[in-house]
């Protein structure tokens, strides 16, 4: 069973010896590849941005010609999203999309090795005063992000906040230490919770005190908890929770977003203004919204958005749109 990842700081009196702790069966040879995979990633830190960039140029070009499942699952989203854009159009969006996956591996371990400082300092923060007028009102805030392939940056430009988030577990329980670590560095304030129903009752419960909650909310998890609504040009299934964590925890919900400039070696973390009359009395209404605001989330660079997710898993009529 997973813990969450708590940070010496946090403000919320966890311990973090209570959370994911170091183990000493990563030592065991099964973990060797892992630990050579993470030494050369420390090297990757250290070279040039300009050498950087063109490695994660050429690691996307690799991606987009050999991996057929991740080239198959884009190309499905990419139509059923904007099926009325032209082929070639899509094909360009595709390619600009592998191009910016590229980017996102070739720095991720910039958020692994480099200090909190460091990445603050490649951070362009916009618009964060909104956040802290809710926190001044004595409310929490619901900072909704769809999964653009910077959101771990932007999860970096809020570490000055009293935080709380989730993660998916990766398999490779030595990946999901180190990874983890990098998402709760010594001088942070945050908790970051496995993704299960104990972790979004213990969320409910720290939220009576103001603070941050970094929440995706765009992934296909289940029917039981959504609500099909309308998405670009066709429809998805919205999940039900940002309405409920709403309207539970009294918070405001504040969309934001996080993206790259290869060119200028920047991240930009934008907040916008939250969402008026939400949660309301109609899920339905509320899960249209949600899907609203993904929409404009994703229009700010649509080809930095992780299309290889399985945003369209479960479909109105039962189909498995990713069955190939």
């Amino acid at each position: 069973m997973y813990k969450p990842f708590i940070s010496k700081k946090n403000p919320f009196n966890e311990s973090s010896s209570d959370g994911e702790t170091f183990s000493y069966k990563y030592l065991l040879p099964m973990y060797w590849p892992t630990w050579i995979l993470l030494g050369l990633s420390f090297f990757v830190v250290l070279l040039p941005n300009s050498l950087r960039t063109f490695l994660g140029d050429l690691i996307g070009i690799i991606i987009y010609r050999y991996s057929k499942s991740k080239k198959s699952i884009v190309e499905i989203n990419l139509n059923l999203t904007f099926n009325n854009i032209d082929s070639k159009q899509l094909e360009k969006l595709s390619k600009s999309f592998f191009n910016n996956l590229g980017q996102m591996y070739i720095n991720l371990p910039l958020l692994w090795w480099k200090s909190n400082e460091y990445l603050q300092s490649i951070i362009t923060k916009k618009n964060t005063k909104l956040i802290d007028d809710v926190l001044k009102n004595n409310q929490s805030v619901i900072l909704l992000a769809p999964h653009s392939l910077s959101l771990d940056f932007g999860g970096r430009a809020l570490s000055a906040y009293n935080l709380l988030s989730m993660y998916k577990p990766f398999k490779n329980n030595l990946l999901n230490w180190f990874i983890g670590k990098s998402r709760s560095k010594n001088n942070d304030k945050v908790i970051v919770y496995p993704r299960d129903t104990k972790s979004i009752k213990t969320i409910i419960r720290k939220m009576r005190q103001p603070c941050v909650l970094y929440l995706l909310a765009d992934e296909d998890i289940s029917v039981e908890n959504s609500v099909f609504s309308n998405f670009f040009d066709t429809n998805k299934a919205s999940l039900k929770s940002v309405s409920k964590l709403a309207k539970i925890t009294n918070s405001k919900v504040l969309p934001c977003i996080c993206t790259y400039n290869k060119y200028l070696y920047n991240y930009t973390f934008e907040v916008f203004p939250a969402l008026n009359n939400f949660p309301s009395n109609n899920i339905e209404i509320d899960c249209q919204k949600v899907n609203s605001i993904l929409e404009e989330q994703i229009l700010v660079d649509k080809s930095q958005y992780m299309w290889t997710l399985r945003i369209y898993k479960h479909r109105p009529d039962g189909s498995d749109v990713y069955k190939i």
